[in-house]
């Protein structure tokens, strides 16, 4: 269900990728996308996050194990750095992306699935209008994808990096190389989950 003030949309895809930060914080940072189907050739909406949640070290074992937790907060922040979402409307040949406030994220598991439910507010353009309070309800079961690793030395690093935050056995390696604007070539890595 992905409810758009009380205009219903038919889920596309529901995913959960992560990104293994090597910044100051060293988290395990989980986003999200929700897309719709597209409606009439013109409406399609989406929920968006780069940064939605941040694990630490050694505080869960598997991707599942984000299900309990509750995400809120009141104001959005613009910085993409905290967690954030953004609702995005593409409507004809236009698309406005917005933060959303008063939100609440909760992730749950049903039958060893996990689901998120999502509520929040933004303002935004909905079917050619400009709304204030536009409100967003969404409830979906949610997938893994992937981990992004970005530069590393082997793959044996890599998973000696990724074990701290999540058992790299669940998770198949794959290295792609990346041309620089000087032509040198840098290796960027990633995590597949294994499919059972």
């Amino acid at each position: 269900m992905f409810k758009v003030n009380n205009e219903y949309f038919e889920i596309e895809k529901a995913y959960m990728d992560a990104l293994l930060d090597y910044g100051k914080e060293e988290k395990l940072l989980f986003g999200i996308e929700i897309i719709c189907k597209e409606v009439d050739n013109k409406t399609l909406p989406l929920i968006t996050s780069d940064i939605l949640l941040k694990i630490e070290k050694n505080e869960i074992k598997e991707w599942q194990d984000i299900a309990g937790r509750i995400i809120e907060w009141e104001k959005y922040s613009k910085n993409i750095l905290k967690p954030h979402l953004k609702f995005i409307n593409f409507y004809k040949n236009t698309f406005r992306s917005s933060f959303i406030y008063d939100a609440r994220i909760e992730f749950k598991n049903i039958d060893n699935k996990v689901f998120v439910k999502i509520k929040g507010l933004c303002d935004s353009i909905f079917n050619g209008k400009e709304i204030k309070t536009l409100s967003l309800e969404i409830e979906t079961q949610i997938k893994f994808t992937w981990i992004e690793i970005g530069v590393h030395e082997s793959e044996e690093a890599a998973r000696n990096r990724l074990n701290q935050y999540l058992d790299s056995n669940n998770y198949e390696y794959n290295i792609s190389e990346l041309e620089l604007s000087n032509k040198s070539k840098i290796k960027m890595g990633r995590f597949d989950l294994k499919i059972m």
